[in-house]
C-alpha cells in the first residue's frame, strides 16, 4: 500500500483498539460498578486519548492544550480522579493489540526471511517517593531516587517494540522477564533473538530452544566466569573460532557426573525451570564464536544459526544491527518523552509508560514506512534519513486531529537528516533523574 494509505490505515488501527479497550473497560477499574458510570468531562475513552497525547508540559497545561484552551477545560484534580479509576493493566492491553495490529497490516522488512529481535532493558527514572520502596534506591550520602526497568523486545528493521516487561527496579529481573517474553512470543514468522552479554545463562538458552526461535547472545568475555571460561577453544592464527560445543545439564553431584566435566555441567534446580520431574538431565547444544569487531577486540557468541547459511561474517554483521534498540531507548526517553511524568504514584507513572510505548510505535511505525530516496539530478554527499524527532512531532500531531488535512507523509519527507556511517563516540556516563515538577516546561 502508498504511503498515505499506510499512515491512515496505522491511525484508524489505533483508534479501533482504543474503542476496543472501552468496549471491555470494566475489566480494567477499580471498581468496575460504579466508576466511569456517571457523564463526566473526562471519559474513559478520552482519559485513554489524554494519555497518549500529553507531552512533556505541566499537567493543566497538556489538559488546556487538549482541550483547546476552552472556558470548560477539566482541572488537573479531575483528571487525577479519573486515573485514580484505571489499572495500568488497561494501557498495557492497549499496547498489546495494538501492536499485534501494526504486525498484521504491512508486510513486515526481513533479513534473509527473518524478523531480527533485540531484547534490551532500561532504566527510567521516576519522580522521588521514598514511600515506594520497591522502586526506591537510598544512596549513602543523598536523599535517594526511584526507577523503574524496562524489559523490551525490539523488532529492530520495523522499528516497533512488540513486547515489554516492567518491573520496579528493587524487583526486576533481566532474565527471568527475558524467558517471560520468550515464553509467550506468538510471531507468525521465523525470528532471530539477539541480546547482550548480560543475558548469558544456560536457563535463557534453553527457554530459547525449547521456542525453537534462533538467536545471538553475547557471551562474557575470556577471563571471566562466564561459559566461555569454562572450555577450551581451538583458537585461529587471527584469535577467531567458529565450533560447536554440547554439554548435559544436571542438578545432580554424583561421582559420574564429577569425573565427566566435559560431558556434564552442574545447573542447580533453583536457577533451571525446565527439569523434567523425573529426568534429571537437560542436553544442550551452542555453536560459539570468536569475531574481530575491531583491532585487537575480540567478542563471544552464541547461537544456533545454521553455519552454511550464517558464516561469521553474516552473524558479525546481525549483530552489529542490536545496536538499533539502544538507539531506540533514546528516542524513547526523550523524543516521546519517557522522562517527563505527571504524578508521583507508581501505578499512574506506570500508565503514561504504556503510553509512551504506544505512541512510540505509532511514530515509528509511520516514520519507518516512508521510503527515502535521493532526488534525481541531486549530487548529495550523503544518503538521507527521516528525522525521527520531527517525524514523532507531526505523527502526534496528526494522531490529535479529527480530520486528515495534515499530509503526513509530504510534511515528514521536507525534514530529513544525513546518514554518516562509522561514527563513533564514547558514551557519557552520568547520574539521571526525572524531571522534577517545579522545572517542568511550560
Amino acid at each position: 500500500m502508498n504511503d498515505q494509505t499506510y499512515v491512515a490505515t496505522v491511525k484508524k488501527a489505533l483508534l479501533d483498539c482504543i474503542a476496543k479497550l472501552d468496549s471491555v473497560k470494566w475489566l480494567y477499574l477499580m471498581n468496575p460498578d460504579k466508576d466511569f458510570t456517571r457523564n463526566r468531562k473526562i471519559t474513559f475513552e478520552k482519559f485513554i486519548n489524554i494519555c497518549l497525547q500529553m507531552d512533556g508540559g505541566s499537567l493543566q497545561n497538556e489538559l488546556m492544550k487538549h482541550f483547546d484552551f476552552k472556558d470548560d477545560t477539566p482541572t488537573k484534580s479531575a483528571f487525577c480522579q479519573q486515573r485514580a479509576k484505571v489499572s495500568p493493566e488497561a494501557l498495557k492491553f492497549l499496547f498489546c493489540i495494538f501492536t499485534e495490529t501494526l504486525i498484521g497490516i504491512d508486510a513486515p522488512k526481513t533479513f534473509k526471511g527473518y524478523r531480527l529481535l533485540a531484547c534490551d532493558s532500561s532504566d527510567i527514572n521516576i519522580p522521588y517517593n521514598p514511600e515506594d520502596t520497591e522502586s526506591y534506591h537510598q544512596n549513602a550520602d543523598k536523599r535517594g531516587y526511584n526507577q523503574l526497568h524496562l524489559n523490551t523486545f525490539f523488532d529492530i528493521l520495523n522499528g516497533i517494540y512488540i513486547d515489554c516487561v516492567l518491573e520496579p527496579d528493587r524487583k526486576s529481573h533481566e532474565r527471568q522477564a527475558f524467558n517471560t517474553m520468550i515464553d509467550r512470543l506468538s510471531l507468525n514468522a521465523k525470528a532471530i533473538i539477539m541480546a547482550d552479554r548480560g543475558y548469558e545463562g544456560y536457563n535463557l538458552f534453553a527457554h530459547l530452544l525449547r521456542s525453537g526461535q534462533k538467536f545471538i547472545i553475547r557471551l562474557k568475555d575470556d577471563g571471566s566466569n562466564g561459559i566461555i571460561s569454562t572450555y577450551e577453544f581451538p583458537y585461529k592464527a587471527n584469535g577467531e573460532f567458529d565450533c560447536d560445543i554440547e554439554t548435559t545439564l544436571t542438578w545432580k553431584q554424583t561421582n559420574h557426573v564429577k569425573e565427566n566435566r566435559q560431558t556434564y555441567t552442574f545447573v542447580s534446580r533453583n536457577k533451571f525451570d525446565l527439569y523434567e520431574k523425573d529426568n534429571p538431565y537437560f542436553p544442550l547444544k551452542l555453536r560459539i564464536l570468536c569475531i574481530e569487531v575491531a583491532s585487537g577486540q575480540f567478542e563471544y557468541l552464541a547461537t544456533n544459526l545454521d553455519r552454511g547459511e550464517f558464516p561469521p561474517d553474516v552473524i558479525k554483521e546481525l549483530y552489529h544491527y542490536r545496536w538499533g534498540q539502544e538507539n531506540s531507548f533514546r528516542d524513547l526517553k526523550y523524543t516521546i518523552d519517557l522522562v517527563h511524568f505527571h504524578c508521583k504514584k507508581r501505578e499512574y507513572v506506570e500508565q503514561e509508560a504504556w503510553a509512551r510505548l504506544i505512541v512510540y510505535n505509532f511514530c515509528e511505525a509511520i516514520a519507518h514506512h516512508i521510503a527515502v530516496t535521493k532526488q534525481s539530478g541531486k549530487n548529495t554527499k550523503h544518503d538521507y534519513k527521516i528525522n525521527f524527532a520531527t517525524a514523532a512531532c507531526i505523527c502526534k500531531a496528526y494522531l490529535k486531529r479529527n480530520d486528515d488535512e495534515i499530509n503526513v507523509c509530504r510534511f515528514i519527507g521536507r525534514f530529513l537528516i544525513p546518514i554518516r556511517p562509522n561514527r563513533s563516540a564514547p558514551r557519557k556516563i552520568k547520574p539521571q533523574s526525572a524531571k522534577s515538577f517545579l522545572y517542568r516546561a511550560a
